[in-house]
Parts: structure tokens; C-alpha cells; sequence
């Protein structure tokens, strides 16, 4: 946190305007790591477009070898920061999450050139999920943590099984049953790993796992023979959402509950009533009471926190 305390001080003791001013600190944390975030994403953006207009001047070799050399210089500052200070700065944790990213879009971009892994290409994913969880775990990072669930999702989301690609098989069934697989898996890895210094990694695995598991209920929803399967499974994980919201006074779960629970209303609700006036008028009341009971839940979590 961002503090002006030091020079309001100063200013009071030499009869400055600002003896008025209030000894609340002024934090800038979230603006900060909104435009952090949006820098990198930015400079991802920037060198996609940069390769793309000079790869036949470049080369492939050359330009792995660039993007392992850019990764690299993104990583040692975050590595020096470990060693000299227990607290690593917002900046170098977004320019390790970029990093992170230049080394995911490295071997993604290896692997179209020269196909070292064949068919078995999928691999790759838990190949750079290993690395970004080996990442995170060593410099603390709950953002590399993130790129590294997400790269397991990937490979779930293409996987038949271990070392084997599934090819084209997208249908709602097998990508319902891949996403609560996969949020299984992320919820198994959290009960592992239940150390009293990874505690910040907690919420990372809870919330990654939760928007996995209700999108697999969703996806369900929306097939003609498994949406009650869905419906059920999308009752249960909004009924534990809330009270994981309500008891551990977390909100962002209470979103998810209400969010989420009202989605699934509205793919019920165009299945059996269609977008006519009926359904409209449904989906409005919906969207009407997920309002309402979001403004309540916040009421009564920021009652219980004071």
C-alpha cells in the first residue's frame, strides 16, 4: 500500500494548507495493478503483432530463441527481488506473469514450427503447467499460479486421457465431464498442498475451481438428455458457493452462486420457453431477483465482517 502519510506530516509541521488534511492513508494498490495488468496484457499484444509482421525476416530458430530471451530477462528480477526481500513490488510480479506468458507462447509457437511431440503435442500443456506451478511455488506467485491452472484446464480441455488427444469432441457431455474433472483435480491439488505458507495460494485454487466446475454444470444444462444432471449439480455448487460466501465471508463466491445459478435459469428458461414474451418476461424476473439477492448478500457478508 501507497502512502502519503510522510509528506502530510511534513506539510502540518510547517504550517502548511494541509493541517487540515485527513491521516487516512491514500492507497492506490488496485489502481496499480489495473494498469500493470493492462501493460502487460499490451505488451503481449504488442510483440504477437511485432512477430507476426517480421517472422519471415526473423526466422523460427531465431525467434524461439528471442522469446526464451525475453522471458528470461523478465524472470530475473522477479528472482533477485525473492533473494533480497521477502515482499516482491506489483511490478515485478506482473513482469514475472509476463514472462510466464512469453515462455507459454515460446514452446506453443516451437511446437507449430518444428512438431517435436507429434500428435502427443498436447503434452506441452503439462509440460508448461509443471513449469509455471514450479514457478509459482518458488517465487510466490499466485498470478504464475493462475497461468499454471490454466494450462491444466487446457489439457483437460482436449484430453481423452494421459497422452492421448482427444480429436474434435466437443459436445456438451465430455466438456461438462472434463470441467468438474478438472475442478476435482485443482480441489485435490489444494487439499495436498495445505501448508501454512501457501495459504495465499488458497483462494487461486478455490475460485479457478469454481468457475470450472459451474461452467461443466452449464454445459450440461445445455444438453437435451443430461440437463437435470446439470440442474442438479448446478443446485449443489450454488448452495456450497453460498456458503462458502457466507461463512468465510467471501463475496466473490456469492457472485459466483447468484451469477452463475441465474445463467443456468435463463438456458432452462429459453429450452422449454423459448425467447418469446413469456420467456422474456421470465428471463427478465430472473435477472431481476439475481439483483436483489446479490444486493442482500453483500449487506448481510459486509455485516458480518464488521
Amino acid at each position: 500500500m501507497y502512502s502519503l502519510e510522510p509528506e502530510l506530516a511534513a506539510l502540518r509541521t510547517a504550517g502548511g494548507a494541509a493541517a487540515a488534511a485527513p491521516r487516512a492513508p491514500l492507497c492506490v494498490a488496485a489502481e496499480l495493478r489495473t494498469s500493470l495488468y493492462g501493460g502487460v496484457a499490451l505488451v503481449t499484444a504488442g510483440i504477437g503483432l511485432l512477430l507476426k509482421k517480421h517472422l519471415e525476416r526473423i526466422g523460427p530458430l531465431t525467434l524461439v530463441l528471442l522469446l526464451a530471451l525475453a522471458a528470461a530477462a523478465c524472470y530475473l528480477p522477479a528472482a533477485r527481488a525473492r533473494r533480497a526481500a521477502p515482499v516482491r513490488s506489483a511490478a515485478a510480479d506482473y513482469l514475472l506473469l509476463l514472462g510466464a506468458l512469453l515462455v507459454s507462447a515460446d514452446v506453443g509457437y516451437a511446437e507449430v514450427q518444428f512438431h517435436l511431440l507429434g500428435e502427443r503435442w498436447s503434452l506441452y500443456l503439462l509440460l508448461l503447467g509443471a513449469w509455471h506451478a514450479a514457478t509459482a511455488y518458488r517465487l510466490h506467485s499466485r498470478l504464475v499460479l493462475a497461468v499454471a491452472l490454466a494450462s491444466l484446464a487446457a489439457w483437460f480441455g482436449i484430453q481423452a486421457g494421459p497422452g492421448s488427444v482427444l480429436a474434435h469432441a466437443w459436445d456438451t457431455p465430455q466438456l461438462g465431464a472434463r470441467a468438474l474433472a478438472c475442478a476435482a483435480t485443482i480441489l485435490g491439488w489444494r487439499a495436498l498442498d495445505a501448508r501454512p505458507s501457501r495459504a495465499a495460494f488458497r483462494p487461486v485454487f478455490e475460485q479457478f475451481a469454481a468457475n470450472l466446475a459451474f461452467w461443466g454444470a452449464l454445459s450440461w444444462c445445455l444438453d437435451t438428455r443430461l440437463w437435470p444432471a446439470g440442474l442438479a449439480a448446478l443446485l449443489v455448487l450454488v448452495a456450497v458457493s453460498l456458503r462458502r460466501a457466507l461463512r468465510a465471508r467471501a463475496e466473490l463466491f456469492a457472485v459466483y452462486a447468484v451469477g452463475y445459478g441465474a445463467l443456468g435459469l435463463i438456458f432452462l428458461i429459453a429450452r422449454f420457453s423459448g425467447f418469446g414474451v413469456l420467456g422474456v418476461a421470465q428471463v427478465l424476473l430472473v435477472v431481476l431477483l439475481a439483483a436483489a439477492l446479490l444486493r442482500y448478500l453483500h449487506a448481510r457478508v459486509q455485516d458480518e465482517a464488521a
